[in-house]
């Protein structure tokens, strides 16, 4: 029986997950890990990381070794990839993917690097000049290895479905800490951001959490399961962003921007529920269904006197609450300079 079927058989998708953790342990940390030291990492007997090492070995011919001095275990070979046939326009694809991963601190610019001059060797010279003059390569960041570090560990814990206990700054209440336990679903861009979505042991529901407010990550090794009611594609197209609002309801919302803003909004696609009409003067009206979030607010606001709030009502006083604020804010700093212009004299 092929061992894909054997594991299917007893249904255990941890041990496929533990399977692929420790290939990627052997091959990043070569002797750092005995058979004690892989059980505890994994919660399992030694016993059973024997059976897993002989599978490796045995199924997958990977050249795993124990080191005579007892530090550990270690691949004699690392084993290398077939050459990947690509078509030009897949190649292509992959290549400007690849450069937008540069945008985002926290994926290893080092690595990302590396795999583009090895996707940008194989395409004719002609596209490799071409990309190159609008190729942009981000120089790495002070929050670069802070990000990978908690980014390696929430995936980890992810793949292999493992509870973490993080210590949590919050953005608001003065920057408050608290410790709790969350479940990671999934790890998702936002912004120049990461965020991770799951189950928050506290909040008893689904939360969002910025990867950069964790000030401590620490895998249990508690298993969990993801709970069968969420989907991730549901969780992201419900809502204007990432940020859940499971108290506020969705709206219906219309808004007009002028024929100087309508091209900037019209060639996105800004929500599945999205409705674009063209208007006489050449510009649109866009309505949408979502939940009124400060994230939204602030999508609208950014438009300025491009954007009328035709509804909800709701909206339209968030808005101009905002636009009374800013005119006061800056009425008074002018007052202020006035007088002591003024007074100068």
């Amino acid at each position: 029986m092929p061992w894909e079927e054997e594991l299917e058989r007893h249904g255990d998708q941890d041990r496929v997950a533990r399977l692929v953790d420790i290939v990627l342990q052997l091959c990043q940390y070569p002797r750092q890990y005995n058979r004690a030291a892989l059980a505890e990492r994994y919660g399992v007997s030694e016993r059973q990381i024997t059976k897993d090492l002989q599978l490796l070995r045995d199924r997958l011919h990977l050249p795993i070794e124990r080191d005579p001095g007892g530090r550990g275990y270690y691949l004699t070979s690392i084993p290398r990839l077939p050459a990947l046939q690509l078509s030009l326009s897949e190649a292509l694809a992959l290549l400007l993917a690849a450069q937008a991963g540069h945008v985002v601190p926290g994926v290893s610019t080092q690595e990302l690097h590396a795999a583009l001059a090895r996707l940008r060797a194989v395409l004719p010279e002609p596209f490799r000049e071409l990309l190159d003059k609008v190729a942009h390569v981000r120089s790495p960041s002070s929050l670069d290895e802070q990000r990978r570090k908690r980014l390696r560990t929430l995936l980890e814990a992810m793949a292999l479905r493992h509870t973490v206990e993080i210590v949590y700054r919050t953005a608001s209440r003065g920057g408050d800490r608290a410790r709790r336990q969350f479940d990671p679903y999934g790890i998702v861009p936002f912004g120049r951001s990461w965020y991770v979505i799951g189950w928050c042991h506290l909040r008893r529901a689904i939360r969002t959490f910025k990867v950069d407010r964790m000030e401590e990550i620490h895998d249990t090794r508690y298993p969990f399961k993801i709970r069968p009611e969420f989907s991730l594609r549901d969780f992201l197209t419900a809502n204007w962003g990432i940020f859940d609002a499971p108290e506020l309801p969705a709206e219906e919302v219309e808004l007009e921007f002028s024929r100087t803003a309508a091209p900037w909004i019209a060639e996105e696609e800004w929500h599945p529920t999205q409705e674009i009409e063209p208007l006489p003067d050449g510009g649109i009206r866009f309505r949408v269904r979502v939940p009124i979030t400060p994230d939204f607010v602030r999508w609208v606001l950014n438009y300025g006197v491009e954007v009328t709030v035709v509804r909800p009502e709701a909206l339209r006083e968030q808005i101009l609450a905002h636009a009374r604020g800013i005119l006061h804010k800056y009425g008074a700093r002018e007052s202020t300079q006035t007088e002591a212009a003024g007074a100068a004299q």
